[in-house]
């Protein structure tokens, strides 16, 4: 666009320009670009830091159109007299984009332009502020095509993991249907339905027995742990006492307890304590905390499980006078197929799920699985789930 030499209303332009403080503000700037306008939006001043940014000199640009500093793009849609049609509207506007040097190579602006009123509220011209943000934008582009990457592989770990899950619960229906035959026939031979079997034969059957048994809790684990993560465990919530179900547990591994020469005490009241749980589930994980607490404890040690009421909360404490955990250890608990080596873990076994798999459960219930620990001192592992 070519130079405009009659700028509107250009004495009272002068003025401004003239002034010594405008000129030592401006002049004084070289990192922001600070220039009049006057109201037909010819470039009226031009500071040091406008040279800087944009390459002109005083003498090549002060009379031209300041749309000179736009894109092709703008031009085609007039945005230079959009952005001061608003101006007058508003009385500022601010804008960032695209902006053109002398030299034809762009940067990305941040750019204020303010209407200049005089006295009697006419508007004489306008001030305009650019300042280089290049830098910025690179790393804001940067940083969201690292966030859109990072989305892409968000969605395609989590399609990964779909598949993950669907394979292992199909997989596990799968093993789970002939491992449970092979335990059946292997009961009716140990019950001598095939004819009485000679200590030797008993030996090797009861060792298959177990070793399938053993697969089957696997796969078993394996099921439940695919569906929580999967995000299809429906808790059947019902009202339950929490004592009575605490007794039942330890009731049902009485023999674990006797053969392992251990003591068990039940600290609980003899009043109902109530909360909604999804029973089942609940008393499984009760179950696993309970089994764990007395395979990890040496014989002739001591169990003790409370049940204690707060406010909104039921908590159930597990404590064992087993190995102990060392703090290293501890946040790996119930991280899935997590194991913590000890003097009992090899004799133990299990496959790492039974924690993660309970702490998931009670996450559902709201609620949280507390351990506190120290080796050779033994394990605290509190349950504690809202009431409702």
């Amino acid at each position: 666009m070519a130079k405009q030499t009659r700028p509107v209303k250009a004495a009272n332009l002068h003025s401004i320009e003239q002034s010594e403080f405008y000129k030592l503000l401006v002049n004084s700037i070289q990192d922001y670009a600070i220039f009049l306008l006057d109201t037909g939006g010819n470039v009226a001043s031009w500071n040091l830091g406008a040279q800087k940014l944009k390459g002109y000199t005083p003498q090549d640009i002060i009379g031209s159109h300041f749309s000179i500093f736009y894109t092709a793009e703008d031009k085609k849609t007039d945005k230079p007299g959009r952005e001061l049609a608003l101006c007058n509207i508003y009385g500022h506007i601010e804008d960032e984009g695209w902006r053109v040097r002398k030299d034809g190579t762009t940067f990305w602006a941040n750019v204020v332009i303010t209407a200049l009123r005089n006295k009697a509220g006419e508007i004489i011209g306008y001030a305009k502020i650019t300042r280089d943000l290049t830098e910025r934008k690179q790393h804001e582009d940067a940083l969201h095509a690292a966030n859109e990457k990072l989305t892409q592989q968000r969605f395609e770990l989590e399609e990964l993991n779909s598949y993950k899950d669907e394979f292992i619960s199909l997989a596990s229906h799968q093993l789970r249907t002939p491992a449970s035959g092979v335990k059946q026939f292997l009961g009716l031979l140990l019950e001598g339905y095939a004819g009485e079997l000679t200590p030797t034969q008993t030996t090797y059957v009861q060792r298959a027995y177990e070793s399938n048994d053993r697969q089957i809790d696997l796969v078993n684990s394996l099921l439940r742990v695919a569906q929580v993560d999967a995000g299809k465990v429906i808790l059947n919530r019902t009202p339950v006492d929490i004592c009575a179900l605490v007794r039942d547990v330890v009731d049902e591994q009485k023999d674990a307890f006797k053969r392992r020469k251990q003591t068990v005490h039940i600290a609980a009241s003899a009043q109902p304590i109530i909360a909604w749980v999804d029973a089942m589930r609940f008393r499984m994980v009760l179950e696993n905390l309970v089994d764990n607490a007395s395979k990890y404890t040496s014989p002739g040690g001591t169990i003790t499980i409370s049940v204690k009421q707060r406010k909104d909360t039921v908590a159930i404490g597990i404590k064992d006078s087993g190995v102990g955990i060392d703090e290293e250890s501890l946040p790996k608990l119930f991280t899935k197929f997590s194991r913590i080596p000890n003097l009992l873990s090899d004799s133990v076994g299990g496959s790492g799920l039974g924690l993660y798999w309970a702490s998931k459960v009670i996450g559902l219930h709201g609620g949280r699985i507390v351990v506190t620990s120290k080796p050779g001192k033994g394990s605290t592992f509190t349950v504690i789930t809202p009431k409702e």
